[in-house]
């Protein structure tokens, strides 16, 4: 095997069959196309940032005038001061609830 059999175009019968051998055992490195990962991590993340994307449009929904353009952080952040909010005016109605003396008070007291 001298140096002109190394760089010749020509392959001998035994080296086809070995890199046909080496394609169908290997498989071969190729760059998936954007946005079609084949890593099982890479498939795995997509699903879990999906599903976080999908929980902060729900929660865009359920918390008021929060912006679609705000960044995560500070859409935790409006969605927690919302949440205490909401507990402080449960906690206000609550105090306030044995001073009512509207009717809806009697069926409150009626139902428990």
């Amino acid at each position: 095997m001298g140096l002109n059999h190394q760089f010749s175009l020509t392959k001998s019968p035994s080296e086809i069959a070995m890199e046909k051998l080496l394609q169908d055992l290997v498989p071969c490195k190729t760059r998936a196309k954007r946005g079609c990962a084949t890593h099982p991590r890479s498939i795995a993340e997509r699903v879990r940032r999906t599903r976080i994307s999908e929980r902060m449009r729900k929660l865009q929904e359920l918390v008021p005038n929060m912006d679609k353009q705000t960044n995560t952080a500070d859409m935790l952040d409006e969605a927690v001061d919302y949440i205490k909010f909401l507990q402080k005016q449960v906690q206000e109605l609550s105090e306030n609830q044995p001073k009512c003396s509207c009717s809806c008070k009697m069926s409150a007291s009626e139902t428990t």
